[in-house]
């Protein structure tokens, strides 16, 4: 128990270690959330710029060749 005590402690320095992996592990969670709810905005708005575009028929024309 002693070691295990030693390590969290880190020589005196544990408090400040241990708050930096805590503000980076929040940071990233923060990142992480933000960017979830951006993709979903995201995704909502081009589900609807998709359903009121009216939809191209492409001609076989269209993926042919210049050469052929």
């Amino acid at each position: 128990m002693q070691m295990i005590s030693d390590f969290l402690a880190m020589g005196g320095y544990g408090g400040f270690i241990w708050t930096a992996y805590g503000a980076g592990a929040g940071a990233m969670v923060g990142l992480l959330i933000i960017s979830l709810r951006e993709l979903r905005t995201t995704s909502a708005v081009v589900a609807a710029l998709e359903a009121n575009s009216p939809r191209r028929r492409r001609n076989n024309s269209d993926n042919q060749d210049a050469t052929s």
